[in-house]
């Protein structure tokens, strides 16, 4: 029994005896394969240039590589660009016009206080995520400003997404010591009974939270990498439109990424640079390479 998309023949011994599978009775010793595929995954982002570091409350990560750092920006933004769609009037399936049709529903007779209680349940984790996806790339940036000028003026940006002390006040939000967005659950539900229209509004509407740190994530993740790190500008040709470029080839083991032109290819072609590294490196063991990046983006 082999693993799919991995031929025995191929890798011999050293797939046999070092990644667990046990050819004399068929079978994969699973807790041989996935100490093993752990180690190599900390060993890849040994690689990269990717540690983690841990400052008071707050876990943050501090990237060395250029490569690695935009791997690492890529994904949070699109975090935070999928979490302000949730809160987006316009968007589909929107938290508030779950709520709306349940409250609705309600008045009808056809929902029960319990429907609408974990509606705004659903309100509330919604909100939760987007104050936590929008630290995330905060503290993301603040810990890796070294990787280009441009950085410092998004994290400015970002943080106007963002109203003042008491405006958040209003919402059941606040900034803690570290600057960070917190969600007061009760005040947060308390406040929203009170007031649903102007929760939607300053937080789903037009120019509303969700709507400006979603739009700044989606123009940053159009903009050129040059753009990203250097200018600090966001300018692009479509949703999250590729750049082609050219610059030189990093190294990662014995492996080399050709990243032609990390200066202005887009966030997204970086990252499909790396994948093609991914596909060829020297880690490469179909499903086991797979689950290994799987535990890297996770």
């Amino acid at each position: 029994m082999a693993l799919s998309g991995v031929s025995s023949n191929m890798y011999g011994s050293y797939y046999t005896y070092d990644y667990g599978y046990n050819s004399t009775g068929s079978t994969i010793d699973s807790a041989g394969w996935s100490s093993n595929a752990d180690k190599k995954t900390e060993e890849l982002k040994e690689s990269l240039g990717i540690s983690d570091k841990t400052s008071g409350k707050n876990s943050s990560t501090t990237v060395n590589s250029t490569s690695g750092f935009l791997m690492g920006y890529q994904g949070r933004l699109e975090d935070l660009e999928s979490a302000a769609s949730k809160l987006t009037l316009g968007s589909k399936d929107n938290v508030f016009s779950k709520y709306d049709t349940v409250k609705d529903k309600m008045s009808k007779g056809e929902a029960t206080e319990e429907d609408v209680t974990k509606a705004m349940d659903e309100v509330y984790s919604a909100v939760k995520d987007l104050a936590a996806k929008y630290n995330d790339v905060i503290n993301y940036l603040k810990n890796n400003t070294e990787h280009g000028s441009g950085l410092s003026s998004q994290i400015d940006s970002f943080k106007r997404g963002m109203p003042t002390e008491q405006g958040l006040k209003y919402l059941g939000m606040k900034y803690d010591a570290d600057g960070n967005v917190q969600v007061d659950e009760k005040k947060f539900k308390e406040n929203f009974e009170k007031d649903p229209e102007f929760f939607k509004n300053a937080l789903g509407g037009q120019f509303g939270i969700a709507d400006r740190l979603g739009s700044k994530a989606s123009a940053i993740l159009d903009s050129t990498v040059d753009e990203v790190l250097n200018k600090g500008t966001a300018s692009g040709t479509g949703k999250h439109s590729a750049t082609s470029s050219s610059e030189p080839v990093e190294t990662y083991g014995t492996s080399s990424v050709n990243t032609k032109n990390v200066s202005t290819a887009n966030l997204n072609d970086s990252f499909k640079q790396f994948a093609s590294f991914a596909r060829g490196g020297a880690f490469n063991l179909g499903n086991y390479y797979a689950v290994s990046m799987l535990n890297i983006l996770a």
